[in-house]
């Protein structure tokens, strides 16, 4: 059985006003069951996580939102059963590309309108640009589990799109 998983991640940013960009955050989400985050943690890349999906179609409301806020990045992901990632990214409350990691099961390619990863839109979050072919591969390949393929984009970008500690609870 794979992991299926959603996330909204995002960073802050020296701009934003951190204290008050954190609270409006937090409310967007404030009291709903079912969705973990790391915001009381001193990071530079959060993330708000639904660790089974099932919240996914609410968290995808957010990174529009959050991305706006802090006029940076943002990244929405749903990870489907370990095989293909459905992700969309936001610049400054902008939708910038709407794709997929991994290989997208026929049953879903009728329904969602995606393409592959485009890795020059993704090239600015790299916290090394000397990163970009292995970046490229992160977005492109198609690994047995796509988390890994996640996991590798989260070390690039310093956005916890997939962090085990959130997905999977302190184990």
């Amino acid at each position: 059985m794979g992991t299926s998983m959603a996330s909204v991640s995002f960073r802050r940013t020296a701009q934003a006003q951190w204290p008050d960009v954190k609270t409006k955050i937090e409310e967007m989400f404030q009291g709903l069951d079912g969705l973990v985050s790391n915001l009381d943690c001193e990071a530079s890349g959060y993330a708000i996580v639904s660790p089974y999906g099932d919240m996914g179609m609410f968290l995808q409301e957010l990174p529009e939102k959050i991305s706006s806020l802090t006029g940076d990045y943002a990244v929405f992901a749903v990870c489907v059963d370990s095989d293909f990632c459905l992700t969309e990214l936001y610049h400054n409350g902008v939708l910038l590309e709407k794709g997929c990691i991994g290989e997208l099961y026929m049953d879903f390619d009728e329904f969602v309108d995606v393409q592959s990863m485009n890795v020059e839109l993704w090239k600015p979050l790299l916290q090394d640009s000397a990163n970009a072919e292995i970046l490229n591969q992160a977005l492109t390949g198609n690994e047995v589990f796509v988390e890994d393929q996640l996991r590798r984009i989260s070390e690039l970008t310093g956005l916890p799109i997939f962090v085990d500690e959130l997905v999977y609870g302190d184990a």
